[in-house]
């Protein structure tokens, strides 16, 4: 085993390789797992929620069973299911079945529950019970969680293993078990990593010990995705005995950070504590792996050399892998260098509007309850998106080889197209979109330091990880469909643009009722 000394430095020589491509991997992934990325922007509103929690839990400390489970689907991100209602009958559309699903999504806040509950109404006339709805989401809710955030868990440990012998490991690594179709194994694992974890979790002590004990089986995988799941559990356990409270140490040094991140919007968690973290873990592994492989019952089961031991090139040699990518699932690679040209300024245009538009829509939804249209158009696109993140792709394209260089040109960027737009509409319309006023950092309301980071680090993703990608897609599509899809969406963007001049979208949660 290595000195801690030479584990921690290890582990800081591989996050400072290509640095901010490891942050935004992190950034990315914990977006995925939701793992907190909740900036506090004004403490009066925090402070009053908390007040207004603590009432809520002395005043109700009794819940049922269903009561619990309702609890449980409305925290996940996908859903909320209790927002408040429409505030009158006379905003309801009466005619049709899209006046159902239309009312149900508004009446709920939900899309998801508004949705199924329109789909009873008009298929089972409201006979299906609200508990059938909400074990339906649960259920949605619960395949999320095996079949994305699990496998993203393995792919990021394959990302930052690849990434200490690699400097030059693309972001394409967190999609590994998609691309290798070991989809339905390593979700099996994963998911019996869990289920045995909450039930040792409820011994204390036996969830500590077990904690420890299953630590490595995302590595495990990331290495041999076709492994078993008793392999798997087997190989682990065997790893870590002995190892426990060296990774209980490990765990405590971080600490520090832990604790700083409150007291830094989180922004340590961001720029530091997750992407080290994930850093020294990979080397721990690799430690472990080299030390304990005479005493494993089945070493042959951890077979990819090439993953802790360097081959003679930038990037982990594919070719040589012995767990191989598909061939019909070459479009989740990435090349960043690439051009986009031909019908591409277009469709990324009108991608990254609605982007924007969904973005703004489902966070409002989350934090409000209800569903609006966050748009200053009527259709589903926000034009802020589309040229932002067109210039990241097209006019930034000299920066991409530097990822932090990267960065700071998406920060700026996106803090000139933000503030002009803010006061173009103002002067134009008389109203503000957005304010941030109260916010830490701020300026004249129309920019504030969190957005412009939380942009930056998305506008980076997008051009390493996410554009690439999308482009793949877009090269699938006929020609012909494209060139008809980009005609048809630019005369009812200038339609919509023509309107919205006139009749600009406003109202509550749209230019009034900031929060």
């Amino acid at each position: 085993m290595k000195l801690s000394k030479d584990l921690y430095s290890s582990a800081l020589k591989s996050l400072k390789s290509h640095f901010f491509l490891n942050i935004v991997v992190a950034f990315i992934v914990g977006i995925v797992l939701n793992e907190g990325y909740n900036y506090a922007s004004d403490w009066r509103t925090q402070e009053k929620q908390a007040k207004q929690e603590a009432s809520y839990i002395i005043s109700d400390n009794r819940k049922s069973n269903a009561e619990i489970l309702r609890e449980f689907v409305k925290e996940q991100t996908i859903v909320d299911i209790d927002p408040p209602k429409a505030e009158t009958e006379a905003e309801k559309y009466t005619m049709g079945y899209f006046a159902v699903i239309v009312n149900e999504v508004t009446d709920t806040g939900s899309l998801g529950f508004g949705v199924l509950n329109g789909i009873n109404k008009i298929v089972f006339h409201g006979r299906i019970g609200e508990s059938v709805v909400i074990f339906a989401m649960t259920v949605i809710s619960g395949l999320f969680w095996v079949f994305i955030k699990n496998l993203i868990i393995v792919g990021r440990c394959r990302y930052f293993m690849e990434r200490r012998c690699y400097p030059y490991t693309k972001a394409d690594r967190l999609l590994f078990i998609y691309r290798t179709g070991h989809i339905l194994r390593t979700a099996r694992t994963m998911f019996f990593r869990s289920l045995y974890q909450t039930l040792w979790d409820l011994t204390i002590v036996g969830g500590v010990i077990k904690h420890y004990e299953y630590m490595m089986i995302p590595y495990i995988l990331a290495e041999n995705p076709n492994i078993s799941t008793h392999d798997a559990f087997a190989l682990s356990k065997q790893m870590m005995r002995g190892e426990k409270k060296r990774a209980f140490l490990i765990d405590l040094t971080l600490l520090p950070a832990a604790l700083l991140d409150g007291a830094t919007f989180h922004l340590t968690s961001v720029f530091f504590l997750n992407p080290y973290r994930e850093c020294l873990l990979s080397e721990y592994y690799s430690s472990l792996r080299e030390d304990k492989r005479e005493k494993l019952k089945k070493p042959e089961l951890l077979y990819d050399i090439y993953l802790v031991n360097a081959a003679d090139s930038a990037c982990y040699p594919d070719t040589h892998c012995p767990t191989p990518y598909l061939e019909h699932r070459r479009w989740l690679t990435t090349d960043y260098s690439k051009d986009y040209g031909g019908d591409r300024p277009v469709l990324f245009f009108f991608f990254f509007s609605f982007i924007g538009w969904a973005w703004e829509v489902f966070f409002y939804l989350i934090n409000e309850g209800s569903f609006i249209n966050r748009g200053t158009m009527t259709g589903p696109w926000l034009p802020i998106y589309g040229v932002g993140g067109w210039i990241i792709i097209y006019l930034l394209k000299p920066l991409r080889k530097k990822p932090a260089v990267m960065f700071a040109g998406t920060f700026a960027v996106c803090g000139i197209v933000e503030y002009f737009t803010s006061w173009l509409l103002e002067k134009m319309m008389g109203q503000r979109w957005w304010d941030y006023t109260g916010y830490f950092m701020n300026l004249n309301g129309r920019i504030c330091l969190e957005g412009l980071l939380v942009f930056g680090l998305a506008g980076v993703s997008m051009t390493y990880f996410i554009a690439p990608v999308v482009d793949n897609l877009f090269e699938r599509i006929p020609p012909k469909v494209r060139k008809t899809l980009c005609t048809v969406l630019t005369v009812l963007f200038f339609i919509d643009l023509g309107w919205s001049v006139k009749h600009p979208n406003t109202g509550d949660g749209i230019t009034e009722g900031f929060h």
